[in-house]
């Protein structure tokens, strides 16, 4: 999945499963349940949902951005 489809999915509250760019990996088993990220051999609920994740997600990647780092 690309960040787009995984920020869609987020919102969207059915099941998914897939890797960010980053190589993070995300999954909800159930329909508008948590979100959780794989972490040390186990799949952990992400701390925020919803809209909350969706910005988390997006401030990390604009955290990665090697631009920022240039300038």
């Amino acid at each position: 999945m690309t960040d787009a489809q995984i920020k869609a999915a987020v919102l969207a509250q059915w099941p998914f499963f897939g890797v960010s760019s980053r190589g993070d990996i995300f999954a909800r088993y159930v329909p508008f349940g948590p979100v959780f990220r794989w972490n040390w051999n186990q799949m952990v609920p992400m701390p925020v949902q919803g809209g909350d994740l969706v910005w988390l997600l997006q401030a990390q990647g604009e955290d990665d951005d090697p631009q920022d780092a240039a300038g």
